[in-house]
């Protein structure tokens, strides 16, 4: 049996985006930390999420993160700054009755801050947003939306502890 070359073995990769055959849309998200470890969490149809949203054209990934960590929790832009890529998570959603397979590329985004106020983004269906001690986490997790819980997941197995310079 002949062997494939390096360049048409990438052709038949099996990827989840070629494979369902829907339109990819992307989108960024930050986990936001503070100086205490604690993570904000945001109240949105009955369960707890994390803010994210599509990024624009002509914007990177990172600063669409930050734009919308601001706009859905009100954070201070000047506040807040990604500390680097965590995952990324795959999910359909549909638009004006198409559907779409969504890339939400999630990043860690410190917030030199406090348990700050903050100021949820009503109109995107967002009730409440809650700092989270690290501690407080597991009676949080069944209300996560799973691919927020995998996002927490990896960050409090990985990172979570790591002292900061």
């Amino acid at each position: 049996m002949a062997r494939k070359s390096k360049e048409t073995q990438g052709e038949d990769k099996q990827t989840l985006a070629n494979t369902i055959g829907l339109p990819v849309i992307e989108s960024a998200g930050g986990l936001v930390c503070n100086r205490y470890h604690h993570i904000l969490l945001m109240f949105k149809r009955g369960k707890w999420d994390m803010p994210k949203g599509r990024v624009e054209e002509g914007q990177s990934r990172e600063a669409a993160a930050l734009r919308e960590v601001q706009e859905e929790t009100g954070l201070q832009l000047s506040k807040l700054s990604v500390q680097g890529k965590l995952v990324s998570t795959w999910h359909t959603t549909s638009h004006q009755k198409i559907r779409y397979l969504k890339k939400t590329h999630w990043y860690l985004v410190e917030y030199d801050g406090d348990d700050d106020d903050t100021n949820p983004q009503v109109e995107e269906g967002i009730i409440e947003c809650r700092w989270v001690h690290l501690s407080d986490l597991p009676s949080y997790r069944e209300l996560l939306i799973g691919r927020i819980n995998y996002v927490v997941e990896f960050w409090h197995k990985n990172l979570a502890y790591i002292p900061k310079d």
